[in-house]
């Protein structure tokens, strides 16, 4: 089965790749949900910077065959969650043109690694990507995949993740805080560096009406969480997605999608860990 990979600017706040067949690759663990319109990509607005040495598990995913050398060829975040696996979004692989799963060459996630013009930390070759069956590229839900790493990192600490059923990290107000070398103005000036923000946790019933579809995706609470002020300001946007979003040092979210960046009443909207946490530990 052929490899995955993703890479482009979505309306919302994600972005997909183009598809190329890495056969040199073991076969990956690949399992593709329905496809459909995307959500776009997002970077960090009204945040500070951050760095690995603080954070070790954060990961950078990157393509430098298909981006080239600029920002170490990176188009989405991820987060460690073993020594060999790494949690990202689903979307991150799926071309957002044609809505559908596609591959990227020389994929590589980067560890330790604040400044993406550099050449600290290491480039790790990918076995392969597990993408959550449930996954639907047009409604947006269960937006996780987990990819395994050729290089066990057994000197760097993982993300542990939210149980199944957890509801105390999404209560509304909750400081949640999101990483990611993503636009920092909504504009396309992506970040070369590592940066964070913190912003509250949304209600489901405010991002409801927030996203009742129509042009944009419908928010589902069973496998969606929303966080941002709701002036606007702070927030994730194009660049961040597959980033991790932390409550209480938890992982409980990635970045997913939205309607623009830090804007008022359009909060990001994140993969609700607790949703997808069971199927995750099952490819761990």
């Amino acid at each position: 089965m052929p490899f995955l990979d993703t890479f482009a600017p979505r309306l919302l706040r994600r972005r997909a790749v183009a598809l190329v067949a890495l056969a040199a690759l073991p076969a990956p663990l690949i399992a593709l949900g329905a496809a459909g319109p995307a959500a776009a990509q997002r970077r960090i607005i009204g945040g500070t910077g951050a760095s690995t040495g603080d954070h070790p598990w954060m990961v950078a995913l990157a393509s430098r065959q298909q981006f080239g050398s600029a920002r170490s060829g990176q188009f989405c975040g991820g987060a460690l969650i073993s020594p060999t696996k790494v949690i990202t979004a689903a979307h991150c692989f799926y071309d957002e043109t044609t809505a559908r799963p596609t591959d990227r060459p020389g994929l590589r996630v980067i560890v330790g690694r604040d400044d993406l013009r550099g050449t600290a930390g290491r480039e790790v070759a990918v076995r392969g990507v597990w993408i959550d069956p449930g996954y639907s590229f047009t409604a947006n839900t269960r937006d996780v995949a987990v990819i395994t790493l050729t290089e066990p990192q057994d000197d760097r600490p993982v993300l542990g993740l939210v149980n199944p059923g957890e509801t105390e990290p999404y209560a509304p107000g909750t400081p949640a805080t999101v990483f990611g070398w993503g636009d920092t103005r909504g504009n396309g000036s992506y970040s070369n560096t590592l940066r964070q923000v913190t912003v509250p946790v949304i209600s489901d019933e405010t991002c409801g009406h927030a996203y009742p579809g129509g042009s944009d995706s419908a928010y589902d609470a069973r496998t969606m969480v929303c966080a941002g002020e709701a002036q606007g300001g702070r927030d994730a946007c194009q660049g961040d997605s597959g980033g991790p979003l932390l409550v209480a040092g938890r992982l409980a979210g990635l970045v997913s999608w939205g309607a623009g960046c830090a804007e008022a009443d359009h909060p990001g909207v994140y993969t609700r860990i607790a949703a997808v946490s069971e199927a995750v530990h099952d490819v761990l």
